[in-house]
């Protein structure tokens, strides 16, 4: 399945006349060029994967609702709109894979998320906090198994995830998360 039109319909929200636009994304730079409707890569000068555009230009059409919203509070993916009715599709996309990858030895998750800008949180067995985009952080929480319960992990967002970008796009950002790390 194609992203022509989510494409064409994320593109259509910005008139004619801008110029070029970078922005920070997941650890990279991206330089928008509304004019040719394109998004690269700068760092691999490679265009972007469609999937990124989306989410690249729901956010820039969106920034300016950062500042309505508390950026310190954490939520839960099921706390977003229709959140809880798509969890086990969420949690088969992106949490199983990091907990798969961390379950046994959370604490590994540092090293590997410290090119992406993560911070530790204090929460968990080990946790990092990511800003995604400027203003828009994901946490990932990691609890290791013990005598009494398996491996868990949880991801979440700032509340501003919630004004910026729609359950979907949460969802997809969810997945590059865990398969960044």
């Amino acid at each position: 399945m194609g992203y022509e039109a989510s494409l064409e319909k994320a593109w259509g929200v910005f008139g004619a006349g801008l110029g070029n636009r970078r922005i920070r994304f997941l650890g990279d730079e991206y330089e928008v060029d509304f004019s040719k409707s394109e998004i690269l890569s700068l760092s691999r000068n490679i265009k972007a994967k469609d999937y990124y555009k989306i989410l690249i230009l729901h956010y820039l059409a969106a920034e300016n609702k950062i500042g309505d919203t508390n950026k310190d509070k954490w939520i839960s993916f099921k706390e977003t709109e229709g959140g809880k009715e798509y969890f086990p599709a969420f949690r088969k996309r992106a949490i199983e894979p990091i907990l798969k990858k961390y379950g046994d030895n959370p604490a590994l998750i540092f090293e590997v998320a410290r090119p992406l800008g993560a911070e530790k949180m204090d929460a968990g067995s080990a946790a990092v906090s990511i800003e995604v985009f400027p203003g828009v952080k994901v946490g990932v929480v990691i609890w290791a198994k013990d005598d009494e319960f398996s491996a868990d992990c949880n991801i979440l967002f700032n509340e501003t995830i919630k004004k910026i970008l729609p359950t979907e796009d949460v969802a997809v950002l969810g997945g590059i998360v865990a398969h960044s790390l």
